[in-house]
Formats: structure tokens, C-alpha cells, sequence
């Protein structure tokens, strides 16, 4: 019956272990695609008739990861501006197919959009912007680079390695009970 208790005690462990591991990631991954406050890099660029700044606010971009960004025009235009906003990867350097980004309407910048552009693999891409307005059809080009995915966090990692750590404090614990447990029966 002690037995069986401790066993589910310690599969409760493990499980919320677990179930923290998986929240930890899932917000890790939430955290790493949410447009911040601060731009990690701003690019000023000539789409045809339109002067555009583009505002990304991870650099350099995480492969497997959505790249954030925002695109507003650097001075106020006649009339409304859509875009058309795909990541385009090198093709001598990497083996993947262009992924078009999702974007929204800014709220806060007339005419601007904010999204986020899929980077499957790591390496050279470009960030390609189609501009359509008043002024006609205009095209412009952003390099990023894309490195690895990040590794493992830190304190998942001491989490895992400390795995042995805790096996052997329950085992500690087990025996003290059982020591307790015999010097009482022993006891008259």
C-alpha cells in the first residue's frame, strides 16, 4: 500500500514537471514571435515611389521561429497602401521555399502593418515587400540572417541534469522512513 502511494507521489512529480516544461516552452514561443517595444534592427528601404521603414524586432532571426515585424511608411501618403510580404530564402544557401507572412493593419501607424514572416531553416533570407498605392506598384528587398534555433533554457537544463539528484533524495527519504518506521517496532 506505501507502496503505491509513493509511486503515484512520484509520477504527480513528474507530471507537473512536465506539465511546467511544456507551459515554459509554449510561452517561450509566445514570447519569441510578440512584437516588442523596441526594435531589434531598422531598415529604411525605396519600394518603388513609397519610402518605407521596416522594423524587426528579432535580429538575427531564429530559424523555426515567426520573425516579427512591422512596415510603416516614412512619410504620410495619398490615399491607402497594401502590401504583400513574403520570406524568401537564399537559394545557394538555403533549401526551402519562400512562405508568405502574415500581416495585419498597424493601429498605430496610418498606412503601416505589422506581422510575422515564417524562417523555416537557418541562413540567408530576404524579406521580400510588394507595395501597391496611388504611386503604382513598388518593390523592395530586407536581407536577415536566420541562426540556429535557440538551445535548450537554462533552467530547464538544470532541471534535467538534476534528475539524478532527486532520485537519490527520495531514496534518502524512503530509507529514513523505514529506519523510523523498524526502530518503532523494535521498541517494546
Amino acid at each position: 500500500m506505501r507502496m503505491t502511494k509513493t509511486l503515484q507521489f512520484l509520477l504527480l512529480a513528474a507530471g507537473v514537471v512536465t506539465l511546467l516544461a511544456v507551459l515554459g516552452e509554449i510561452g517561450y514561443s509566445i514570447a519569441a514571435t510578440m512584437h516588442g517595444s523596441t526594435p531589434a534592427r531598422v531598415v529604411r528601404v525605396q519600394a518603388g515611389p513609397y519610402p518605407l521603414t521596416v522594423n524587426l524586432y528579432t535580429y538575427p532571426a531564429h530559424a523555426s521561429y515567426a520573425l516579427p515585424f512591422s512596415i510603416a511608411p516614412q512619410q504620410p501618403i495619398n490615399g491607402a497602401l497594401t502590401y504583400n510580404v513574403s520570406s524568401v530564402p537564399d537559394p545557394t544557401d538555403v533549401p526551402a521555399t519562400p512562405v508568405r507572412a502574415s500581416i495585419t493593419p498597424d493601429p498605430n501607424v496610418h498606412d503601416g502593418v505589422q506581422g510575422d514572416a515564417e524562417i523555416t531553416v537557418q541562413g540567408g533570407w530576404t524579406l521580400n515587400i510588394v507595395v501597391n498605392g496611388v504611386a503604382g506598384r513598388g518593390e523592395a528587398s530586407v536581407p536577415i540572417v536566420a541562426t540556429a534555433p535557440p538551445a535548450i533554457p537554462t533552467w530547464l537544463g538544470w532541471l534535467i541534469g538534476l534528475i539524478p539528484f532527486y532520485g537519490l533524495l527520495a531514496f534518502l527519504l524512503r530509507q529514513r522512513g523505514r529506519k523510523s518506521k523498524q526502530e518503532q517496532i523494535s521498541t517494546p
